[in-house]
């Protein structure tokens, strides 16, 4: 008797999240059309004007002032901010949600180095977060339903329903996999994806026609592909990080209008001087490599890291992960000449593997590769993902992801006593540039309390 009622509630548990992903699905996707059409519309009319980016000082200055002081306490309007309050089990608002909405079309429109996923997705958690609190669910259905509304964010705004799912379950938290979500964010992917393709959004495919003939020459080339984009992707990591906490430090020490501006100026050199093709959303830098054609500059994707690090440090607002994949194509691409193999293959595992190592996303990225590529990339793009994931460690872009995994990492031998003659030496060498390193002390001091995480950045000034 209980082997049945235990089946019954299992069909009956499957029905109803059936119903609910379904629903979050169509809404999500609904939302997903809207935001791709309106976002498209708004960057054809830019293209219209020349020097389109010379209003991105006066443009981050006013999506940084409607952010941060329109309607304050709500903030989740970055996928960071909904990785935290899902992990916390906590609600996402429908006035964040605006905001990720519509701040992001005027950073992306206006020229700020932005990607299209992040508002899909956290409208997404926001409108099923808004679901489950109508249906007076549990805390626990309300993760659930959040969990599945990014993941159907993440599957229309890329048109990729399965590993766009996944990208939603493995991004939360490294190392763990929410199975138990794992067949309503399936739904509500593959729903947000069938929605917003009937409402004519077009998604870009690149199937490749180099199918490599197996062998150990190119499977070690591989390797080392996977090598490098983990490099790529950890300079990625670490270039955002030292922006956020430096523009953090301008901001404190300045005002938010000066900080805006120099971000804004700095932008348009970068612009101006290379190209502005760097700026903005930068489709054009994705389907160029994907499609076998040479990037523009063999530097190329470390003018998109600064640019995009640039952006969000000086109020931006939009998703990283387009980025990453212009990132990600550039870097392959620049590589294909050295490796010696096809430049729109080495493209799409850049693509792919940056995505995996700087988001710590190897499987979701793995099956990526064969929904956008096909499937005889699938073995090669699954083993430039791992290692490129490897590299990292427990490094990543989105600063809450909860990280339950151990890289590895042997921790590094103690150091030796110092010896009183050497202690006495540098105590002296110490004295005498005291005069020459006090602000380098200061600064880097203040600029390392920035970096730590806490509810408060403010340091008592003496």
């Amino acid at each position: 008797m209980k082997f049945w009622d235990e089946q019954t509630y299992s069909v009956i548990n499957i029905i109803k999240w059936f119903f609910l992903a379904t629903v979050t699905g169509i809404i999500v996707g609904i939302l997903d059309a809207a935001f791709l059409k309106l976002l498209d519309s708004s960057i054809s009319w830019r293209n219209n004007i020349p020097y389109f980016y010379l209003g991105l000082p006066l443009s981050l200055y006013v999506v940084a002032l409607l952010s941060r002081r329109v309607a304050s306490r709500h903030k989740d309007y970055s996928t960071d901010a909904v990785l935290k309050k899902i992990n916390h089990y906590q609600p996402v608002s429908l006035i964040s949600c605006a905001k990720g909405f519509f701040l992001s079309i005027l950073t992306m429109a206006t020229g700020g180095s932005a990607g299209k996923e992040a508002p899909c997705a956290d409208v997404g958690a926001g409108m099923a977060s808004w679901l489950a609190r109508r249906f007076h669910m549990r805390i626990e259905d309300q993760r659930k339903m959040m969990i599945c509304g990014v993941s159907a964010g993440f599957a229309g705004v890329f048109g990729v329903p399965i590993s766009g799912a996944l990208f939603g379950l493995e991004v939360l938290w490294v190392g763990h996999i929410f199975y138990e979500v794992m067949f309503p964010a399936l739904v509500a992917g593959i729903t947000a994806f069938q929605v917003t393709s009937l409402l004519g959004v077009n998604y870009i495919y690149h199937p490749l026609h180099f199918v490599p003939v197996f062998s150990e020459r190119f499977f070690l080339k591989m390797v080392i592909a996977g090598m490098f984009f983990g490099l790529i992707s950890l300079l990625f990591i670490e270039i955002a990080k030292f922006m956020r906490v430096l523009f953090r430090y301008l901001t404190q020490r300045t005002n938010l209008f000066m900080t805006c501006v120099l971000g804004g100026v700095l932008l348009m050199a970068i612009g101006y001087v290379t190209s502005p093709l760097y700026l903005g959303l930068g489709a054009a830098g994705i389907d160029g490599p994907l499609s076998g054609q040479s990037p523009e500059d063999p530097f190329g994707f470390l003018y998109k890291i600064f640019t995009t690090s640039i952006t969000f440090a000086a109020g931006g607002i939009g998703g990283i992960v387009t980025p990453i994949f212009f990132v990600g194509a550039q870097a392959g691409a620049m590589l294909s000449d050295f490796l010696q193999v096809d430049s729109a293959t080495l493209a799409a595992l850049g693509l792919v593997s940056v995505l995996a190592g700087t988001t710590n996303t190897p499987l979701a990225a793995s099956i990526m590769a064969i929904e956008l590529f096909g499937p005889s990339v699938a073995p090669y793009a699954a083993v430039s993902c791992v290692i490129s994931f490897l590299i990292t460690g427990q490094q990543s872009v989105y600063p809450s992801q909860r990280i339950s995994w151990d890289s590895g990492k042997m921790l590094p031998a103690p150091l030796p006593a110092v010896s009183p003659h050497f202690g006495r030496r540098a105590t002296d060498r110490r004295t005498t540039c005291r005069s020459r390193k006090t602000f380098v002390k200061r600064f880097w001091r203040e600029m390392e309390s920035l970096s730590r995480p806490g509810p408060s950045q403010r340091k008592k000034r003496k």
